[in-house]
């Protein structure tokens, strides 16, 4: 074992971030390695940081950004802009003259890079993709001996390689990195230049590299030192030297104008005659901001403009007093505001934001199911194992039965449809089948959806109880449903307290799991709501909270419920433990739920593409169609995050754009919750919004193209075709229609109601936190109290906010 060259390895894939296979999708700040710098020094190959000049310049010409915006940039970014200059006799300010020059300058717009191909690429995505393959037709032979040692012993007689070749990989060390070092002595590379060497060659197939890394750490059938042995092998074995690092960093470039230039003609729209001094003074303002800096400052003042409208429509309503009959807690999701937002009109009801996982960690699986999910955030490990018990036993071995014999038929169907030469018997007796299937779901997708659900009821969902006793025992329940309390700041409780989770439905979605909870692990959280749910109605947890100063009522009863974000059903889970006594206050939450469904449905259809306010019935009827490609918009549009209490957002329209996280500084005097929501909730949400910010930017790179061509790779990813890298990222369909974005690419905006003291040591403690907002990845906006004035962190302290964010 070398472990020099281990360590060399590590260090060439220090800035690679791991990516999680699409049937569990985890959205990642695919330049999180590069956090540690700021922002603009984040360009890496093949991708961009901003938008183009032109489209700034549209936005500026639809007043989507207006001067103020500019100027609050410039001043935010150019300090030194602070002053005034005399031209053509008018005392102007360096900032308009900055302004000036910002639109006029020509600067040449960075454009996202294809992905290359070369013969080497395609020839290692073939075998990446046909080592890790989870349900190929034919089983790669040696594959148990890992990545390297199954291609050494099949390359020997791959025709695709020269005959010499194939003779010198016989030869070849058994162990990778004894074949890596060998490779890199036969290149030719220094001993000094190996961990840049290795650097460069991770940068190719940055899908596969991504996804490598992660099964390295999670399962670890595979790692970058394997895939780089049979890398540089072949590229020794072949003789050719490895490739060079052509993928530049894409920067705006300024154009074939000189400081002199720009400067008489912003010295000329001001009003001077040409007077030298008057060019010279514009001169000394503009080689403050270069050229290449625009791009950023345009950027900065396009997140300027959302900000200075979503802060003035901030209010401070009255607390919700006295007892709200009906408290709804969902999920940090952007969607769930919108559905907050409409059921709220009942003036009882009370409603909440927190991490859709509710604080239950767990790895889950139904009764007597085969596989089991990690319905948990990824920052953290499943350390306990949920399941279910059915409340009635003799059904449940009906319904296992049934189940098992679906199973049975669909996995005899899967055989005969990819066998080798069952397909054209299958398809003679079979076809006239399906092909009725496929009319009715291609033409009444929503009819075809009932029928089916008809024909199978061991589909439905059988009547059980979550495990938690089984799985946690008392101190560590009482201490989850505390800590749900003080991070959500539940000073009283409710005759019926719905916890919601979400899910999405969709069909023919490779990209589901992107729509569901990225709290749960790219999957439902309805577990985890029935669990906290339990918790929460558990007498002996109850008895512990009461001592620890939290006195839930007698009369409180917490049931768990999923909200459907395609057709912005919420559906009542656990019917059967609702006892008499709420009966009618959970058939109120139904009428609510309805109502406050088909008017959010009616206004989701206004920004879905093909979708009429008029048939909401058509958009729910997405959920089933399999040509849909739009069956919701999941969290495009995402610009914001709020950690407060309801007060500040209650009967605003956040246009579904803006994380809401519950909080009550008054009852977490330690700091304590703060600081998990800002460690753990707000870094999730960071991790969204750069998903989506660079899957917009960079479709080719950083998105996964579009959804028409994908082809899967088991549960693993897509590819674009029929091979070449695994795509990363968000398919365009999550963040453009045609070639327009509806996405808007901004980084979030954190809005925290809390000391600022209490702040500023969170973030002084926490490196992950020092390093998005000093380094301008994210900005954060805070107050003491609703009656104090806003103020900005910045990375030497708080600064008054700009008076763009106070309301124009």
């Amino acid at each position: 074992m070398n472990l020099i060259l281990r360590a060399q390895v590590a260090t060439a894939a220090h800035a690679i971030v791991p990516s999680w296979p699409v049937e569990s999708f985890i959205a990642v700040n695919p330049l999180a390695g590069h956090e540690p710098r700021p922002f603009e020094a984040a360009a890496t190959p093949g991708v961009v940081l901003t938008r183009s000049r032109d489209a700034y310049l549209a936005d500026a010409d639809r007043g989507r950004i207006v001067d103020a915006d500019l100027e609050a940039a410039l001043a935010e970014r150019v300090p030194e802009l602070a002053g005034k200059l005399t031209i053509g006799g008018k005392s102007v300010s360096a900032v308009s003259v900055a302004v000036l020059d910002m639109k006029s300058a020509e600067w040449n717009s960075p454009a996202a890079a294809e992905s290359s191909a070369p013969w080497l690429d395609e020839y290692l995505a073939t075998w990446v993709s046909s080592y890790l393959n989870p349900d190929p037709l034919w089983a790669m032979p040696h594959k148990q001996q890992g990545f390297y040692q199954a291609w050494r012993a099949l390359a020997r007689r791959d025709p695709s390689l020269p005959r010499t070749a194939r003779r010198m990989v016989a030869e070849l060390p058994v162990e990778p990195d004894a074949a890596l070092a060998w490779a890199l002595v036969r290149l030719g590379v220094a001993a000094e230049e190996v961990t840049e060497t290795l650097r460069a060659e991770l940068q190719y197939l940055p899908g596969w590299v991504g996804h490598i890394k992660w099964r390295a750490e999670k399962i670890g059938d595979i790692d970058l030192l394997s895939y780089l042995g049979v890398r540089l092998t072949i590229q020794a074995v072949l003789d050719t030297t490895p490739l060079p690092s052509s993928r530049e960093p894409l920067i705006a470039e300024e154009a074939q104008t000189t400081l002199w230039h720009r400067a008489e003609h912003v010295a000329r729209s001001i009003g001077s005659r040409g007077d030298r001094d008057d060019i010279a003074a514009v001169s000394r303002v503009l080689a403050t901001h270069p050229v290449p800096d625009h791009a950023l400052t345009w950027q900065k003042a396009y997140e300027l403009h959302y900000r200075a409208t979503l802060m003035p429509s901030l209010r401070d309503t009255d607390p919700v007093t006295p007892r709200p009959q009906l408290q709804l807690v969902m999920c940090i999701d952007p969607r769930s505001e919108g559905m907050r937002r409409h059921i709220e009109v009942l003036p009882e009801v009370e409603t909440f934001g927190f991490a859709g996982f509710f604080g239950v960690p767990v790895r889950f699986s139904r009764y007597r199911a085969r596989g089991a999910v990690n319905s948990l955030p990824a920052l953290l490990t499943a350390r306990h194992h949920l399941t279910e018990h059915p409340t009635d036993p003799a059904k449940a071995e009906d319904h296992i039965m049934r189940g098992r014999t679906r199973d049975a038929l669909r996995q005899s169907t899967h055989r005969a449809d990819s066998g080798t030469v069952t397909p054209f018997a299958f398809a003679e007796v079979s076809g006239w089948l399906y092909g009725a299937v496929s009319v009715l779901r291609t033409l009444t997708p929503t009819l075809q959806a009932r029928i089916h659900r008809f024909l199978t009821p061991s589909t439905v969902t059988l009547p059980s109880n979550v495990s938690v006793a089984d799985a946690f025992t008392l101190e560590e329940r009482a201490a989850m449903a505390e800590t749900a309390v003080r991070m959500m700041g539940i000073g009283q409780f409710a005759p019926l307290v719905v916890l919601a989770g979400h899910a999405s439905e969709s069909m023919n979605n490779l990209y589901q799991s992107a729509l569901d909870c990225g709290a749960c692990g790219g999957n439902p959280g309805a577990a985890n709501a029935r669990a906290s749910a339990a918790i929460f109605n558990a007498p002996d947890v109850r008895a512990l909270l009461a001592a620890r100063g939290i006195d839930i009522p007698s009369d409180s009863f917490f049931i768990a419920a999923e909200h459907n974000t395609v057709t912005d059903a919420v559906t009542l889970l656990d019917r059967h433990l609702i006892p008499p006594s709420h009966v009618d206050v959970a058939r109120t939450f139904d009428r609510a739920q309805h109502t406050a469904a088909e008017m959010l449905v009616r206004e989701r259809a206004q920004d879905l593409p093909g979708a009429s306010p008029h048939s909401p019935a058509r958009v729910q009827g997405r959920a089933h169609d399999w040509a849909e490609v739009y069956p919701e918009l999941g969290l495009a549009g995402n610009a914001a995050m709020i950690i407060g209490p309801r007060q500040m957002t209650r009967g605003v329209n956040l246009d579904r754009r803006v994380f809401l996280h519950s909080y009550q500084a008054e009852l977490d005097l330690e700091g304590a919750a703060l600081e998990t929501i800002m460690t753990a909730p707000l870094v999730v949400a960071q991790w969204i919004n750069h998903q989506y910010y660079f899957s917009a930017l960079n479709p080719a790179t950083l998105g996964a193209g579009t959804k028409t061509i994908h082809n899967a790779i088991g549960t693993i990813g897509v590819l674009t075709g029929h091979t070449g890298d695994l795509r990363r990222g968000l398919p365009w369909q999550s963040v453009g229609l045609g070639d327009q974005l509806f996405h808007e690419p901004m980084r979030l905006t954190v809005i925290i109601q809390a000391p600022l003291d209490s702040i500023g040591r969170i973030v002084s403690r926490n490196q992950v936190l020092r390093n998005l907002f000093d380094n301008d990845w994210i900005t954060l906006i805070a107050r003491n109290e609703p009656a104090t004035p806003w103020h900005r962190y910045a990375p030497y302290g708080w600064t008054a906010a700009p008076a763009t964010l106070k309301g124009r």
